[in-house]
């Protein structure tokens, strides 16, 4: 009788402990299967939670170098400010994804008719950025406000000018409304010809810390607004530094490569670094990226003490089965059987049952692998349990298994057929 017809049937003769061994696997390999399908989740949510999480660096002016000069009826700085060659140096960086720089002024507005647009507060002025990218502004990067209409102010829009929600209603403006902008309609500062290409939505909350007002300002986020950098320009002609960049904010693709794209940022030899200072802004993304650490942690943790635990159970059953079976070892020794031969065939009893029970929990996994991982705080749909991932546990899962015959018959096959026999006497 060869060795594959005596696996079949003392794998069937000794049922109890055929199934025992059947579902600690089914059992193990569940949650093994489960286990990597919720550490990949947890994987593809840190790559997009790298993108998306407003991560960047804000390059100033470093005020603490250069001087002060007088002429043309105002003091100047001597400082170098931030030059659109500069910007576009740095924005050509691999890595960055986008950004920003503004002139802040608080200009007043005016319809076609002449009439003001007014506003909420004690004049009619609003806080309005002169920006390049308003989509990469951080009050919009921040969630605190919401384009909800229109588009945002791009590099190359010259006259466009983005009001929230609350003043254009009040106003009677929408997208597509001509307006005049002028810093200070009491002096001989230009008019500057404006559309209204974008309407955004107050997102913040006032007693939310998280999104809260800045309480340093007079102004409500409602009489906020952003105009193009050009038509600031234009409006602060007469203000001197007014009208130059004082600061950038450059968002990256992914979170994790801040420091290195920073390191290549301050590599640029045609900007004196000894003028500006570079700063990260990556709070929100280390403090989720913490989280998800500890989280992946667990999760790997776990699948090994899984996975340790099983294979002493295992070993475990396995001997005690070995030991129990010392006759039948020694009369298949004694009758000329290799010990080699005796051995593939309690490999092979346990592989028979590895057969049935892997392939029944890739499919058991499906099933719970979602709700473990909403343990973890994942979606269920999110948890995923691939053919690669059934793949791996059983390649490794059956190498095991076969190890664990191996260390559980080590000791009876050391002894020869006449001392395994004796013993049974």
């Amino acid at each position: 009788m060869n060795l594959g017809i005596r696996a079949i049937l003392y794998s069937a003769r000794k049922w109890k402990k055929t199934l025992l061994v059947f579902f600690l696997l089914l059992a193990i390999t569940t949650l093994v299967l489960s286990g990597l399908a919720i550490a990949d989740a947890q994987e593809e949510q840190a790559e997009e939670l790298r993108g998306v999480t407003g991560t960047s660096f804000t390059v100033e002016r470093n005020l603490s170098t250069g001087g002060w000069t007088s002429g043309n009826g105002g003091s100047y700085s001597t400082q170098e400010f931030i030059s659109d060659e500069m910007l576009q140096e740095i924005a050509s960086v691999d890595g960055i994804a986008g950004y920003d720089a503004s002139i802040v002024s608080m200009p007043y507005y005016f319809k076609e008719t002449g009439d003001s647009v007014v506003t909420t507060g004690y004049t009619n002025s609003f806080y309005t950025y002169g920006s390049i990218n308003t989509e990469y502004n951080d009050l919009f990067v921040s969630g605190r406000f919401e384009l909800v209409e229109g588009s945002h102010i791009t590099e190359d829009m010259t006259n466009g000018l983005i009001i929230s929600r609350e003043r254009a209603e009040q106003n009677g403006l929408k997208v597509g409304s001509k307006v005049v902008g002028i810093n200070d309609p009491y002096t001989d500062d230009p008019e500057v010809d404006m559309e209204i290409v974008g309407i955004f939505e107050v997102v913040a909350d006032k007693n939310d810390e998280a999104t809260m007002y800045d309480a340093s300002t007079m102004w409500d986020f409602s009489n906020y607004a952003f105009c193009s950098k050009t038509a600031m320009e234009a409006m602060c002609v007469n203000y001197g530094d007014g009208n130059k960049i004082q600061e950038a904010d450059f968002y990256v693709t992914d979170a994790a490569q801040l420091e290195s794209v920073i390191n290549e940022v301050q590599s640029i030899s045609s900007i004196n670094w000894n003028n500006f200072i570079v700063t990260a802004n990556d709070e929100v993304y280390q403090n989720i990226s913490s989280s998800l650490s500890d989280t992946t942690a667990l999760v790997t943790t776990l699948i090994i003490v899984i996975t340790a635990v099983s294979m002493v159970l295992i070993i475990l059953i396995l001997s005690m089965s070995i030991r129990s079976r010392k006759r039948e070892t020694g009369i298949l020794l004694a009758v000329g059987i290799a010990k080699p031969a005796v051995i593939l065939q309690y490999v092979l009893e346990s592989l028979l049952i590895a057969v049935v029970a892997f392939p029944l929990a890739y499919l058991s996994s499906k099933q719970v692998a979602g709700t473990l991982g909403t343990l973890f705080g994942k979606a269920a749909e999110n948890v995923i349990v691939t053919p690669e991932h059934f793949m791996l546990v059983a390649i490794v899962g059956g190498i095991l298994l076969v190890a664990a015959v191996l260390v559980s018959s080590i000791s009876t096959m050391r002894l020869k057929p006449k001392q395994i026999l004796s013993q049974m006497e």
